[in-house]
This record gives structure tokens, sequence and C-alpha cells, in this order.
């Protein structure tokens, strides 16, 4: 299997006791069958422990009556971990943040940016990112996420292309921040329509194109959406009024939400650059599944403006932001399923209007 892994992924270290949002409340954290089955045979006071305080039919530790797990102790550390050593821990425990998505013999892993310390590695890298590659004989995953077995590999190799056009753009140096962000949309719909009738070849061209363009004809291709400020602030208020129908996965969602109702949106150009390029990399490859790239394109574009958006909700705080998004949308199969039919079904979510949202002044 090859395997595709961003610079930044070895970088990662969990910042523990020092993580501003932990991840180990909130949410019940589902324990894998050959942990639960350690638990079961476990003696002594801490095999009891455990036993008491697993829901046995969902298999997932309980919460105590703050929302936190409760191995997790006065310091913010896994009391598991502290006792038993990391190989006692579930197997989202030892895992996460990391997270893999399968296409045939081909994985790309990433790391997720529900946790803090994850969101502002990606966030914040200021290198620019590389993919690289190495070979793995094991069809063991490196974390959660589909796996598949045989693809359409001639529409996978054109969406991998068509990517790696995007984040090429997003990397020129001689547009302004903004504007890459516009011309990746722009690409993403007209390559999209190709890729949609199996002209590969059609959207190789239309990627080579919006490549080669010179900085003033994409300025002009996309100023009039600069004067649609007004339309862009509609626009806020109905994307807020989809994020308020999802469920809620993590405590603070509801509070956030509110605050953002009383902001307006908090632009980081740089991190919001890192962020788009972070959902293509993650969703824009599974339309070798359902062969919608435009949806996938757009669902990335909703989940930058929806982050800018919470921002202000959150005191400027993007981090913050991003990762409570999230969890809301990586973590909830029923979140990520309404917010894809809302960008694929939704006229706020064609092409004019995410650009009158994204470059609206």
């Amino acid at each position: 299997m090859r395997v595709v892994y961003p610079t930044y992924y070895d970088s990662f270290a969990c910042s523990a006791s020092a993580c501003p949002d932990t991840c180990c409340q909130g949410w019940g954290i589902a324990i894998d069958r050959e942990t639960y089955g350690k638990y079961m045979s476990l003696g002594g006071l801490m095999g009891a422990k455990l036993r008491k305080n697993i829901d046995h039919r969902r298999r997932r530790f309980r919460l105590n009556s703050r929302g936190r797990c409760v191995f997790l102790d006065s310091h913010g550390l896994c009391g598991l971990c502290v006792d038993l050593g990391e190989g006692m821990m579930c197997r989202t425990c030892r895992i996460y943040p990391r997270h893999q998505e399968s296409y045939g013999d081909l994985a790309e892993v990433s790391l997720s940016l529900s946790c803090p310390e994850a969101a502002r590695l990606v966030l914040d890298w200021q290198e620019g990112t590389v993919y690289r590659q190495r070979e793995r004989s094991s069809e063991k995953s490196m974390g959660e996420g589909r796996e598949s077995g045989d693809v359409d590999k001639p529409l996978l190799n054109a969406l991998l292309r068509a990517r790696r056009a995007m984040f090429d753009l997003l990397r020129r140096g001689d547009l302004g921040e903004e504007l890459r962000a516009g011309a990746v949309l722009a690409l993403a719909h007209d390559a999209g329509k190709r890729l949609d009738r199996r002209n590969f070849s059609g959207a190789e061209a239309v990627c080579a194109r919006y490549g080669a363009a010179p900085p003033g004809r994409l300025a002009e291709k996309l100023s009039p959406f600069r004067e649609m400020g007004f339309q862009r602030r509609k626009l806020e208020e109905e994307y807020l009024d989809e994020l308020e129908k999802l469920e809620e996965v993590s405590g603070g969602w509801r509070g956030l939400l509110r605050e953002a109702r009383k902001s307006t949106s908090e632009k980081s150009p740089r991190r919001e650059l890192n962020l788009l390029e972070y959902f293509l990399y993650l969703l824009y490859p599974g339309a070798v599944y359902d062969g919608d790239s435009w949806s996938k394109a757009r669902l990335g574009a909703f989940g930058l403006l929806a982050v800018r958006r919470l921002a202000g909700g959150a005191d400027g705080d993007f981090l913050r932001a991003a990762w409570m998004y999230s969890r809301q949308v990586e973590h909830s199969d029923a979140n990520l399923e309404r917010l894809e039919t809302y960008v694929r079904e939704s006229r706020s979510c064609a092409l004019p209007q995410m650009l009158a949202c994204l470059l609206g002044e």
C-alpha cells in the first residue's frame, strides 16, 4: 500500500495537560474489541474500576458529571496511561488525532483539526506543506477513517491531479491570499464539469489554464465578487442557520453559534489558505466514490467560511473556531452527510454565491 502524509504529520506531539480543550471530555470514547478484551480480563482495583466505568452495550467509556472521561486525572493526564502504560489505552486514544482515508491501494493520512494542538500545527504551518510517500506492506489502518477495496483508478488519478493544481494555486505568491482561494474554487467548478463527464484531458487542460493565467487575468475574473459584500453578509447568516441544525458533538458548540450571531467574520488569510488545503486534502479524493468533485470542493470552501464566521464568536480565535467546527463535522457521520447534502442542493452554495461570500467586502 502507498501511504501519503503531509510534512507536519510527524511533528505532532500531544500537549497533554497543557491542552486548552482536552479530547477526554464531551464525548464517549469508543473502545476497540481487542482492548475491551484486555479490560475485561484485567484484575485488581483498576480492572474493577474499568469494568464499572464502561458502557458495555455501546463499548464506550462513561463520562463523569462534568462530562469528562472518568480516567482523566486532576493534572489533565490519562490515568490509564499513567498507571498501566500506553499499551493499555484503547486504539482511539492511542491514535487520535491521526486519521486515514483509503482509496484502493492508496492511503492518505492526516491529523484531525478537532484536536487543538493539531489545529495549531496545521493552520500555523509556515513552510509550505509537502506530501511525502512511503510504502507499507500491512493493510492495517493508521487511524479512524474509511477503508476501501477497488476504486476507479482513472478517476482517482484525475482527481489527484486536479487537487495538485489547486494546491499549486494556493502557493502562488504573485496572487493575493484571498484571490488564491477564489481561484481554487473557480478551478474546482470548471474542472468538475469535465470530471463529471469523465473528460479527464479536458479537466487537465482547465488546471493548466488556471496555473498559467497571469495574476491580472485572475484578478479581473474574480473582481466582480469583491463588490458583493451585501450578499456575503446574507449568505453568512444562512450558513449559520445550517450550522444550527447540526447535532452537538462536543460541549460549547451552541454557545459558539450564539456568539457568532452577535459578531462579524474574522479573516485570517494565511490560516485560511492552510485550512482550505487541509479540507481539500481530506475531502476531495472522496469524489472517487460518488463522482461529485465539485460538491467536495464546495464542502471545503463552506468549512473555511464557517470557521471564518465562527472565529468572530470566539473573540477572533481562529484556531478555536477551527477545532470546534471540526469536532461537529469530522466526528459525526450525520452532520457530515447533512452538510454534503446542503452544499450540493442549496443555491446558496452555487459558485457565484460562494465566491461572493469568500471575496465580498
